[in-house]
């Protein structure tokens, strides 16, 4: 009964946080790195998959479902921490996102708080806290990625060094998490509540404290995790699954060391180090991945590979999906883009498609349109070359961005 008491509190206090300018901030931030994509998304497709505004309301919502859930694992592991503890963490990882934009992550923030901390004495943290609220962010970070993470996947075109231009997406998506934690408060609060919890708990607490003569005030706070990743040799889908594992157990390890670093200092160190380096490997691993293994949408000896259909499109209609190889149109065989559109330009009232589905199973695909004729099927292929190549090793940089702009002008 108390764990439901203390759990419905800390939900009750997330809703209080639409008054706090802090959110509004975070989700103004959101919404300029929502931009980019959008600006981007319109070059290649002449118009975006979905507007800023859209993509940044079901990240709000997908947001708040995550730090609803954070709530209730903060609360009822007891991750307590004082006030100094969260003053730089925020501020610091969006200063972080204006050098890269993947660094919008509180693995970063934190880990480099509680090694200035541990080394310096600046700022007093308390490391296992600190820690451990980062391990429950990521936590939670990995399931909206399971959920979340290939929702709108922007295609773009990557020079390979063996295959020439090949297709990929790029996985872009942020959230603001509104959530509950435990403040510690050293003196008596008028109208708190008393709730009788386990011997154990708050389990993350400084040990210099003394848990009996404190007060744990519930502190609403607004965290902004962000998802960056490309897809080449997998699917959106597949590839988000596979960050989310690999995001879920380095949550998992860390939350153990957070844990047993609140009873030996050593770990402290070791929980530290291991937050901001660990998470910097897994993005290096990922990269090297999918730059080492056979990219699944790059062109082949015979037909157009789809890299990517617009939603509503005739090729939506049709069946037509990623990673299919159109063979033939109407009878004649199609290799290049060129003689897609030719053919297309006849404004054909009926077009039968010959093409490969993502397992190599031949398909036949048919639309008629008496009225209009068909102009375009609304499909992205993979060109011999293409003026949209993307680095994949881009430095996105919003302070260089803005230095460029700046000396542009003079």
């Amino acid at each position: 009964m108390e764990w439901l008491e203390l759990i419905s509190l800390s939900l009750q206090s997330v809703l209080t946080i639409i008054i706090n300018p802090l959110f509004w901030v975070v989700l103004f931030l959101i919404y300029f790195q929502y931009k980019k994509v959008v600006r981007m998304e319109a070059k290649l497709l002449g118009k975006e998959k979905a507007t800023a505004r859209e993509r940044v309301l079901s990240s709000l919502g997908v947001g708040i479902i995550g730090g609803l859930l954070g709530t209730v694992v903060v609360s009822v592991l007891g991750v307590a921490i004082e006030l100094e503890d969260f003053r730089f963490i925020l501020p610091l990882a969006i200063f972080l996102m204006l050098i890269n934009v993947r660094y919008l992550c509180f693995s970063y923030a934190g880990g480099i708080l509680s090694i200035s901390s541990l080394i310096f004495g600046f700022p007093k943290v308390n490391v296992s806290s600190i820690i451990a609220l980062v391990a429950v962010l990521h936590l939670i970070e990995s399931i909206l990625i399971w959920i979340d993470g290939h929702n709108n996947p922007t295609p773009i075109f990557i020079e390979h060094d063996k295959y020439g231009t090949v297709g990929g997406f790029t996985l872009q998506r942020f959230w603001p998490i509104p959530f509950a934690v435990l403040l510690v408060v050293l003196s008596k609060l008028s109208g708190t509540t008393d709730i009788n919890l386990p011997d154990w708990w708050p389990l993350f607490i400084s040990r210099s404290l003394d848990v009996d003569n404190i007060t744990l005030q519930l502190t609403v706070v607004i965290a902004a995790l962000g998802y960056g990743d490309i897809a080449i040799t997998s699917s959106p889908r597949e590839k988000s699954k596979k960050s989310s594992l690999r995001l879920g157990l380095y949550s998992i390890i860390l939350l153990i060391l957070a844990g047993i670093s609140s009873y030996i200092y050593a770990f402290k160190f070791i929980a530290a180090i291991f937050t901001p380096v660990a998470h910097e490997a897994l993005i290096i691993y990922s990269q090297r991945e999918e730059k080492n293994r056979m990219p699944i949408y790059k062109k082949h000896h015979s037909g157009l590979t789809v890299l990517d259909v617009k939603k509503d499109s005739i090729g939506e209609k049709m069946g037509i999906k990623p990673g299919f190889v159109i063979l033939k149109a109407n009878n004649y065989y199609i290799n290049e883009k060129e003689e897609l559109l030719y053919l297309l330009n006849q404004f054909p009232t009926y077009l039968w498609i010959e093409a490969l589905d993502e397992k190599g199973n031949k398909i036949i695909l048919e639309h008629t349109d008496f009225s209009k004729g068909i102009n375009s099927i609304g499909t992205i292929v993979i060109p011999k070359s293409s003026n949209f190549v993307v680095s994949t090793g881009e430095n996105v940089s919003i302070i260089k961005n803005l230095v460029k702009k700046i000396f542009k002008k003079r």
